[in-house]
């Protein structure tokens, strides 16, 4: 596994710019590797000016630089131009600091004329600082980047979904391994598989919903890690089933349901891939998922849903969920937000 550098370039203690990293971290230490950090407003103002490279802490930072095997470097946009921090910390290193490494570059900022940053003014220094290959990288407008107080981040799908594909393509690049482009699915090339959780073919799945549920909520709890349901619930001798859906060899969506009560499956798991999503899958996920609680002998299916993920409670309501709860209602004020179904298929869908 390899050891990555991230730079924070923000001179807030609390920004989009760092919201976006921390997503960003949560990724890359999901395939393995080694993340430290590199925060420049914490480095001490005076020596970082005067371009003093002796300095301990500036010393260290730029030593965490030198040991690592890639660098993800973002910054927000000032006066159409990357950070001054980001500036005064890349002129005092040695001129080949990057020699070798993969880089990612992202940054953000309020307008899309923004948008060339990356390519004009940053892009050349990295080159200039003899960066192996430097990712597409990408420019995440403000608009799409909403922080909640006390932690946690949605991104809008304009941004979360090109984020992820740069961000794969460098993980890719870091691991020697193939890009995985998005392409339109040919629906009826995907087959339906049930597994258990444990097997290797769920690993994706598991590994994105603990990337995107601990961003969405930005603190770690049970639900979170996904360790507020034993894997055996899963399991069809416990009343329970895991659904996924693969294309190409590879998973690409997927679901399960365990026992609620004698009458109910509860439905948990729902996720599909970013490069896939809006193609259906989700749809087909809850057909398989009813169609398997209907072989359990189960007559509804109950599920609940974060606050913060309206793209999920979208889907239930499109798929003849019920709500459980006040529509009209501020989804933070409520909690987790119920959904029930009445199971109305009698046979399997067919896979």
């Amino acid at each position: 596994m390899a050891t990555i550098a991230t730079i924070s370039s923000s001179p807030s203690f609390s920004s989009r710019t760092d919201a976006v990293l921390d997503h960003v971290t949560k990724r890359l230490i999901s395939h393995g590797h080694t993340v430290t950090p590199i925060v420049l407003r914490d480095l001490p103002a005076e020596p970082l000016l005067r371009g003093a490279a002796d300095d301990p802490a500036i010393s260290a930072a730029v030593a965490v630089l030198e040991a690592a095997d890639a660098v993800v470097v973002t910054t927000p946009v000032y006066k159409a131009a990357y950070s001054g921090l980001l500036k005064v910390f890349l002129d005092l290193l040695p001129q080949y600091a990057l020699k070798g490494k993969t880089v990612l570059p992202l940054a953000t900022g309020g307008t899309p004329a923004h948008v060339l940053v990356i390519d004009y003014a940053l892009r050349p220094v990295l080159t200039s600082l003899g960066a192996g290959a430097i990712g597409q990288g990408w420019f995440v407008l403000s608009s799409h980047i909403h922080v909640y107080e006390g932690g946690g981040l949605l991104l809008d799908p304009a941004a979360s979904v090109p984020l992820y594909q740069v961000t794969e393509a460098f993980l890719a690049t870091v691991e020697g391994a193939p890009v995985v482009e998005s392409v339109p699915l040919q629906l009826g090339a995907v087959e339906a598989v049930r597994v258990r959780p444990e097997d290797p073919e769920a690993a994706p799945l598991l590994a994105d919903l603990v990337v995107e549920y601990s961003t969405r909520y930005g603190r770690t709890n049970e639900n979170t890690q996904l360790t507020e349901v034993p894997p055996s619930d899963f399991h069809g001798e416990r009343g329970g089933a895991f659904v996924l859906l693969r294309y190409g060899g590879q998973t690409v969506a997927g679901g399960a349901i365990r026992r609620y009560d004698d009458e109910t499956a509860e439905v948990k798991r729902m996720w599909t891939s970013q490069l896939h999503r809006r193609q259906g899958l989700g749809r087909r996920v809850l057909a398989e998922l009813e169609a398997a609680a209907a072989d359990l002998g189960y007559r509804r299916l109950y599920l609940t849903t974060g606050p913060r993920q309206p793209e999920a409670a979208g889907l239930y309501l499109a798929a003849g969920f019920e709500p459980q709860f006040d529509t009209a209602a501020d989804p933070e004020s409520v909690g987790p937000l119920p959904f029930a179904k009445e199971i109305t298929v009698a046979l399997k869908v067919a896979s």
